[in-house]
């Protein structure tokens, strides 16, 4: 059944008084001064606390948090961050402020990317200039300055402690370790912000010069599916830095309160992976989970009362603008037909020769009043007559910690759910939740530019409008009229409201593997926004389809289990039974073709053994007929035609399905498709006797640790990415990252985790490697919340870190 919801906005004026009033409270404050919502009293002939928390450490180094105000959290947080990853959150404060060529060199690229740079730096000294810095540091309530300040002084405090010559091997020493400032965090949230928006845009926006100008880029037209301006390049992000997650009901569960699971599925390695941590402030906060390097909020968790985790989600966060340009000038552009000189901005790189001398290279950067240029060789382009350019709306969303603190402090799912609507903070990604009563909400509520369904007739260019039907909007920035609209009950100009945007409350379940809001529950369909929001009736991911019809099952009681709701052993046999979806619609076919295989096809007698040997799962101890199955099935799923059975919007889990081996062509098709599939195989090395847990591993040291799972465009919930390493193996570098189930019962939540990847990315540390194990061996960790359990923990240990008010660090085990 659907839960009518209540009407939580409040009214703008008592909120805009409310900020106003603590921006005046907060005053202006500085490293010698005492917080003044500090507890850290001193005492008789001591030097008073600014900052000051517990750090205390159960099982698999997760820390456990505890201060008595908002800058002492985050100066906790930012400490035993530092303490597991200094070198990797020291590396992307390098990145955030376009210093990576000064230390590595302009061409090299990060393990993350291949953009060298050059233009990462160029990058984010254009979006992280000094206006834009200030003014989102303006854009913060005191308490969440009071975090930013207590997470700089706690990374700094862990540098002057440690010192620069006792830091992991990875930043030993190295000239790109510094303090940083208030500024620097700034930095970080606006590249967390941009993920999937301006983030993706780099090459476009640094390659963006005047005709008859040479940029930072060559000018080939891009490859299908490698440019942000083809939908696939985004279902391809998805799948990098997508998730699932199914939040179930009083209805649905064997206790009849809520139930959760989370599986985001999230790189291995740099900014993105996540770190396990609680905290708490007595009375006012105790939430527990995973957050991503910088953050002093967890991101996807549980406190009390609730639980809840995060998908990416398949709204567009950006518009691009084409603009006609100035016949006599290629840098003024029409807007109602008035002329307009571009913004011009020149940028300035320190560049580390090849000599180790230092140099500065300058570029000069153009924006209309929508934003940056952009060009995309063959799809966007600069010429004489037209240029584009890209709103990005989440660099204008400077409520990330405030939202992520409103859903932290919630005590209850009409809090929660408000926090949401209210702030509209949430850059990317759709929220799946569940409380202690048994209602399960599901909410695509994030930054996305206000453009409606009369816009989007009116406003497209006709070239554009089979991009605008899968979410990517191209408009006509002629007239002003196109420009996003402001809504004057959001808390940005020119997005939609959080009112306004998809969510639905149920008392059995919602669900969603990245798919638009439509289905996130097939009894009650997600319909009516605009195609920028959400798109309906279109064929669903396999993670979707799976994850929805093992739901179904379950409650109909139709697969093969007692009962008909949901246990957490059930639950979390959803999240790692590594099915492969796709197998399961082609595979019998596949077979058939197999047994009537003609001569001249190629060579598909091996790939047909083993696929007929294949059990049709990723588990450790499946043969490598995966192997061949994914090698076939990237080559035919956009093949026209293939479906036996099409897609029917009427029928959206269940369609499509089979191959159309009655069309010859089809059948050629697949034929090629397993030869060229066997050929993959046999250049990677693998031996045919292999298990999988022998090919897909994760690399800690000199330990090769097997990995379960496989791609998610293939239907495998539990999604891993990998690369080739070599030897005949691949090695993971994405997918399932931080999973969890929690539910409730009369003693509170109830949470079994694991980080797939470990705590630590410091080989030296002893949690380097020690849940990756765990994962492999699919051992869910049972997580200590109250203080008993933290105390019981037989890992247990504690420690008090300490910034005094004269500024200098202490810290006392």
């Amino acid at each position: 059944m659907t839960i009518p919801f209540k009407n939580h906005r409040a009214p703008r004026l008592l909120a805009l008084a409310g900020a106003v009033a603590m921006a005046l409270a907060a005053g202006c404050s500085n490293d010698d001064s005492t917080d003044s919502n500090s507890n850290n009293s001193a005492k008789p002939g001591e030097t008073a606390a600014k900052y000051q928390a517990e750090i205390s450490r159960t099982s698999f180094g997760v820390p456990h948090i505890k201060a008595n105000d908002e800058g002492s959290l985050a100066y906790g947080v930012a400490y035993a961050y530092s303490q597991d990853n200094v070198c990797l959150l020291a590396d992307e404060f390098t990145t955030v402020s376009g210093e990576r060529s000064k230390h590595f060199g302009p061409t090299a690229t990060r393990q993350t990317s291949d953009i060298p740079n050059l233009q990462t730096d160029f990058f984010y000294r254009v979006i992280n200039d000094d206006e834009a810095v200030k003014t989102a540091w303006n854009a913060h309530s005191a308490p969440m300055k009071a975090m930013i300040e207590g997470y700089v002084a706690g990374y700094n405090d862990y540098l002057e402690k440690t010192g620069m010559n006792k830091l992991p091997a990875a930043c030993k020493n190295g000239s790109w370790v510094r303090k940083v400032s208030e500024q620097d965090m700034i930095k970080l949230l606006r590249r967390y912000a941009a993920e999937a928006s301006s983030g993706q845009f780099i090459a476009a926006i640094v390659g963006a010069t005047p005709p008859g100008q040479n940029g930072l880029l060559p000018a080939v037209p891009p490859k299908a599916g490698m440019h942000p301006m083809d939908p696939d390049y985004w279902v391809a992000m998805r799948e990098r830095t997508g998730s699932n997650a199914v939040a179930l009901g009083k209805d649905a569960t064997d206790n009849g309160q809520g139930m959760l699971l989370g599986t985001p599925h999230f790189p291995w390695r740099g900014a993105l992976r996540f770190y396990q941590l609680h905290l708490t402030i007595p009375g006012k906060l105790d939430a527990m989970g995973a957050a991503l390097g910088g953050m002093p909020m967890v991101n996807i968790g549980f406190n009390q009362n609730l639980a809840w985790s995060h998908t990416v989600n398949n709204s567009a966060h950006f518009t691009v603008h084409m603009t006609p340009l100035d016949p006599s000038d290629p840098t003024k552009y029409l807007v109602d037909g008035k002329p307009q000189a571009m913004i011009r901005k020149t940028v300035n790189v320190e560049v580390k020769g090849a000599d180790g001398v230092l140099s500065t290279q300058s570029r000069t950067f153009y924006s209309t009043q929508y934003g940056p240029l952009v060009v995309i060789p063959g799809q966007l382009d600069w010429n004489a007559g037209m240029a584009f350019s890209l709103n990005d709306a989440n660099l204008g969303n400077h409520r990330l910690l405030e939202q992520w603190y409103g859903m932290n402090t919630a005590h209850n799912m009409d809090e929660f759910k408000a926090s949401i609507e209210r702030t509209v903070g949430l850059p990317w990604v759709n929220t799946l939740a569940v409380d202690k009563e048994g209602a399960a909400l599901f909410t695509d509520v994030t930054v996305v530019p206000h453009v409606t369904k009369a816009m989007q007739d009116a406003c497209v260019p006709a070239p554009f409008k089979p991009l605008a039907a899968r979410g990517l909007f191209v408009l006509n920035g002629a007239t002003s009229a196109c420009a996003p609209a402001t809504d004057i009950n959001a808390p940005q100009a020119g997005i939609f409201a959080g009112a306004s945007l998809p969510r639905l409350l149920r008392s059995d379940y919602v669900q969603n593997s990245n798919d638009s809001a439509w289905l996130s529950n097939p009894l009650a369909p997600i319909t009516g926004f605009p195609d920028i929001v959400s798109v309906d009736n279109v064929e669903q991911f396999g993670r979707t389809r799976l994850g929805i019809t093992q739901v179904q099952k379950r409650l109909a009681g139709t697969d093969g289990l007692a009962g008909r709701k949901m246990t957490v052993a059930q639950l979390q046999a959803l999240a790692l039974g590594n099915r492969v979806y796709y197998a399961d619609q082609i595979m019998d076919d596949v077979l058939a073709l197999c047994r009537d295989a003609q001569a001249g096809s190629g060579d598909i007698t091996t790939a047909c053994a083993r696929l007929n040997q294949w059990d049709r799962t990723v588990n450790l101890d499946s043969n490598i007929g995966y192997l061949y199955f994914t090698g076939l099935w990237e080559r035919i799923l956009r093949v026209p035609g293939m479906w036996a059975v099409p897609f029917n919007p009427a029928d959206p889990v269940n369609t499509p399905r089979g191959l159309n081996l009655a069309n010859p062509a089809i059948a050629n098709t697949v034929r090629q498709a397993l030869a060229a599939a066997a050929q993959d195989v046999a250049k990677l090395g693998v031996s045919q006797d292999t298990r999988w847990g022998d090919v897909q591993l994760a690399t800690r040291g000199t330990r090769r640790i097997p990995i379960h799972g496989g791609k998610g465009t293939d239907g495998v919930y539990n999604a891993i990415g990998t690369v080739p390493s070599g030897d005949g193996k691949l090695e993971v570098i994405y997918g399932t990252s931080y999973i969890q189930t929690v539910s409730f019962n009369k003693d509170g939540p109830q949470v079994q985790a694991m980080l797939a990847y470990s705590q630590s990315t410091d080989p030296a540390s002893q949690h380097f490697a020690d849940q990756t194990e765990r994962f492999s061996k699919k051992e869910w960790i049972t997580q200590p919340y109250t203080e008993a359990q933290i105390k019981a923990d037989p890992a247990f240990s504690t420690m008090t870190v300490t910034r005094k008010a004269d500024g200098k660090p202490a810290s006392k085990p």
